[in-house]
């Protein structure tokens, strides 16, 4: 019997929007091309993800590999708190299953003080909802690796049968169904939701 969800955050709860962002600053295209690597697709963004590592260090590298585009990188980490959007279901969608009896928890790849920002700025309008949270940047472990879901199941005391875990990631739902958790890979709203559905009852 499913008693508890977990959901991810970025792609599923909300819009990880980088590739719009630098539409909307109104970077050139082979800047954006450049970022797309040196900066959302790089090692130093999984490190800021991870946590081991201060901001302030993961900025310094991250400008060191874009010296050409250094006037670029500053004016899209200026605006980073604009880099999710909630989509619209996201609060409403969880204060649905809280009403149905579920507990509902997230476990998200997220650096810390990124996390801090977006919350501060209201980008999480779901998160008063939630009966806790790990995120990878304050606790510094990783999805897919197995120590972050174990902690998540030791911190709030759940059974890993009893568990739902969605995830737009395919090997991060894996990893949670190789511990006995229940997974489903999110691909839009209506698929994730008619699954979970199915679980549940």
């Amino acid at each position: 019997m499913i008693k508890n969800v977990i959901f991810d955050i970025g792609n599923v709860l909300v819009d990880f929007r980088w590739r719009a962002l630098m539409e909307d600053l109104k970077l050139p295209k082979e800047t954006q091309a450049v970022f797309e690597k040196t900066v959302f697709g790089s090692r130093w963004w999984a490190e800021l993800d991870h946590g081991v590592y201060e901001e302030a260090e993961i900025l310094e590298k991250f400008r060191a590999d874009n010296r050409e585009h250094l006037e670029e990188f500053n004016l899209v980490w200026d605006n980073r708190d604009k880099l999710v959007e909630p989509y619209a279901y996201s609060a409403e969608w969880i204060a649905g299953l809280k009403s149905r009896g579920l507990n509902v928890y997230l476990l998200s790849n997220y650096p810390r003080d990124v996390f801090t920002l977006h919350a501060e700025c209201g980008c999480f309008p779901f998160l008063d909802k939630v009966d806790g949270k790990v995120v990878s940047g304050f606790v510094r472990m990783v999805k897919p690796n197995a120590d972050i879901y174990e902690y998540l199941l030791k911190e709030y005391g759940l059974k890993e049968s009893e568990c739902v875990f969605i995830d737009d990631r395919e090997e991060n739902v894996d990893a949670a169904e190789d511990l006995g958790i229940n997974g489903i890979v999110f691909r839009d709203y209506g698929q994730a939701c008619a699954e979970l559905d199915k679980l549940i009852k």
